[in-house]
């Protein structure tokens, strides 16, 4: 049986009251890590298990054809996920992830069996559940590609969007989406495994449920320390940030989530100067140009973020 997102109370009982109602395509929106996809999942069972409760019953045929699943998923004939892929078709890291049309409708040469010919087909149980996740990463020409299924998909379908929120969608993408917002979840609301709070990754975000690691206090700190240096000497940030580079492995994002969520107090133009010098240095890594001489690019991008007027601090 799929696992509950633990402490998502109020998002599982929305969920809950549109299983029954004409909705069909669904944005869950909140910060990474706080049981999105898990909720998902679990929804998809809601809406094929035989017992007719407001919770999967764990007995019937439906519900025990899904396993427990933390990273993975054991594969269910009425429910699939899709993300942007992480590596090219010649297997190189991509330099920027985006989901692409050919995952979502038919293309010559494209993927051989895209989301909305899958979403068509008859459903085994009841109910297809097709979930884009890091709808954030949702190109725009597949974006436009599948609005019409995104506006009606068939009557035997949902579609679930994961996402930071509807400002980070396309407006022609949230406008067809009904919101189930996820908030951050207490230490103490995950019983399975030690967890820690920490703040958000992108727009719109509060929180951030992260696995605890051993070394992120001393990520944090660094974090700190080159925050603090950025309205300093040049000679300081720079020893920050090489100090931060032996807590920053490439493809790592929790300086990244530290940094977006420090830089929100700097409003609207600070932080997108923080994300896009972010989006440079992980870039940088991605093509594996020399990480030193990157971040010392990335703390004088930075410098210039924090020296500009806060201005309006976002929400």
């Amino acid at each position: 049986m799929t696992d509950r997102p633990a402490g998502q109370e109020q998002a599982l009982e929305a969920l809950r009251r549109l299983a029954g109602s004409a909705a069909r395509t669904f944005l869950f929106a909140g910060p990474g890590g706080v049981g999105r996809r898990a909720a998902a999942r679990w929804f998809a069972a809601l809406l094929n298990c035989e017992g007719g409760l407001d919770e999967p019953c764990g007995r019937c045929p439906r519900c025990q054809s899904w396993r427990d699943a933390d990273e993975g998923l054991v594969s269910i004939e009425d429910y699939r996920e899709l993300a942007a892929p992480a590596t090219t078709r010649d297997g190189k890291p991509t330099r920027r992830r985006v989901i692409g049309i050919d995952q979502l409708v038919p293309r010559e040469g494209g993927d051989p069996d895209p989301l909305g010919p899958w979403l068509a087909a008859p459903p085994r149980a009841r109910v297809r559940v097709g979930v884009i996740d890091g709808a954030d990463e949702l190109g725009e020409a597949a974006a436009n590609a599948f609005l019409k299924t995104l506006e009606e998909p068939p009557a035997h379908a949902r579609i679930v969007l994961i996402g930071s929120g509807p400002d980070a969608l396309l407006p022609t993408v949230a406008s067809r989406c009904t919101v189930v917002r996820f908030k951050p979840v207490a230490p103490d609301a995950a019983t399975s495994r030690s967890v820690q709070a920490h703040a958000t990754l992108r727009l719109g975000s509060a929180g951030r449920l992260l696995l605890q690691r051993p070394d992120d206090d001393a990520v944090c700190s660094a974090v700190d320390v080159l925050v603090a240096s950025l309205g300093g000497s040049l000679g300081g940030t720079f020893a920050a940030v090489t100090h931060l580079q032996e807590l920053w492995p490439p493809g790592d994002e929790l300086v990244p989530a530290l940094l977006r969520e420090r830089a929100r107090s700097h409003g609207y133009r600070g932080y997108l100067a923080c994300d896009a010098a972010l989006s440079q240095v992980e870039a940088a890594s991605a093509a594996y140009a020399h990480r030193r001489l990157a971040l010392k690019r990335f703390a004088l991008a930075l410098r210039r973020a924090w020296r500009q007027p806060p201005g309006e601090p976002l929400p």
